[in-house]
């Protein structure tokens, strides 16, 4: 059971991947207003287990509104418990950390609810990227400003871009990857292919990569040992950016150890200080576990990024090789764009490391 603070983006909240496995109570009164369309969806089906929200309008007001927010989550069989104390909520998670919960619509009572919540496992240990990953793998050629009318096809023409433009050919790994960032890589001239999260990096490799994104996702990381694996192989062979828990799987294949936070981070409004630049960003978060700067090895690896709010790690690169990572989500949705200078900085990194006069490596 975890909380959000954002203002907006319901919907994008409800559809990210990495809310697998969890409840999610929105910190904002009024959820529901705007309704529900094809275009804000960050995955194909809402992921979150349930939602918990003080007001939760039964009518909707947009022009981009395709049903309410109530059939949309009906359909999807996601529960919505409202008229909530959420504040009250909130300060009780804030106080004792992220807790283990149920919902029941059934009419069972209380005590028994109570004893089942207890039994289920602590997301401590529990490995859910193979969970949310995609079947097989795919190509995207949607921008951000291109409307798609079915974003998750398998069925994804050539894009109508001119090939001249698309300088970049990237390999995501899906470990519950978020539309945006898909949408963001092409918006950066890049020809982008998506990979189940298990794809072994010899296959990767095997496909000529310009660079791989490693996405963010849900679960503790320590147990995606097959990703760890991977990205070691990566390292030094081609340019690699990891986001959340690409992040943390970066961390581990360093030598470095993560951790549980307290209650976690989610919302798009947590200040970051870029340590390069001495700027702050405003950025989107959804994390409930932490690279250990501590366990990084000093004389290879640099933190980037420091949360203004804990002062845990948000960011960091690798002094010798083709490799930086955050654990925030600049490609927000929903959330501020402070951050979308990271994905100029995947494809200049990309340029550095290609061979003098050519696009490929």
């Amino acid at each position: 059971m975890v909380f959000n603070t954002s203002l907006t983006g319901y919907q994008e909240v409800c559809t990210d991947p990495s809310y697998a496995g969890q409840i999610v109570c929105l910190t904002y009164p009024h959820i529901g207003n705007v309704g529900a369309n094809a275009e804000d969806q960050e995955s194909p089906r809402p992921f979150i287990e349930a939602l918990v929200v003080r007001e939760f309008s039964q009518v909707c007001s947009s022009w981009r509104s395709a049903e309410t927010a109530q059939l949309y989550l009906n359909r999807h069989k996601i529960p919505v418990i409202w008229d909530i104390d959420t504040r009250a909520l909130v300060r009780h998670i804030r106080n004792v950390g992220a807790l283990r919960g149920i919902v029941s619509t059934d009419g069972t009572p209380a005590e028994q609810l109570v004893f089942e919540a207890k039994k289920l496992p602590s997301m401590t240990g529990q490995e859910l990227a193979s969970r949310v990953t995609c079947g097989k793998p795919y190509g995207w050629d949607k921008g951000s400003i291109e409307v798609a009318i079915s974003p998750w096809s398998e069925h994804m023409g050539e894009s109508d871009a001119p090939a001249e433009i698309r300088k970049h050919r990237v390999v995501a790994y899906d470990y519950g990857i978020k539309q945006n960032i898909l949408r963001l890589l092409v918006d950066h001239h890049c020809e982008v292919y998506v990979v189940p999260a298990q794809t072994s990096a010899e296959d990767v490799l095997e496909m000529k990569p310009d660079g791989v994104f490693l996405s963010n996702g849900p679960g503790d990381p320590e147990p995606v040992t097959y990703a760890v694996e991977n990205i070691q192989k990566l390292f030094g062979r081609v340019p690699v950016f990891g986001i959340c828990l690409g992040h943390q799987l970066c961390g581990l294949a360093l030598g470095g150890k993560t951790f549980k936070l307290k209650f976690g981070h989610h919302g798009s409004n947590h200040p970051v200080k870029n340590l390069l630049t001495d700027q702050v960003e405003i950025t989107a978060q959804n994390h409930g576990f932490c690279v250990d700067p501590e366990s990084l090895p000093s004389s290879t690896v640099e933190i980037t990024h420091v949360n203004l709010n804990d002062n845990t790690n948000e960011g960091m690169r690798h002094k010798s090789l083709p490799f930086f990572s955050v654990q925030y989500h600049p490609e927000a949705s929903p959330g501020p764009h402070d951050s979308h200078y990271l994905f100029t900085q995947f494809t200049d990194l990309m340029k550095e490391f290609a061979h003098p006069g050519s696009s490929r490596r």
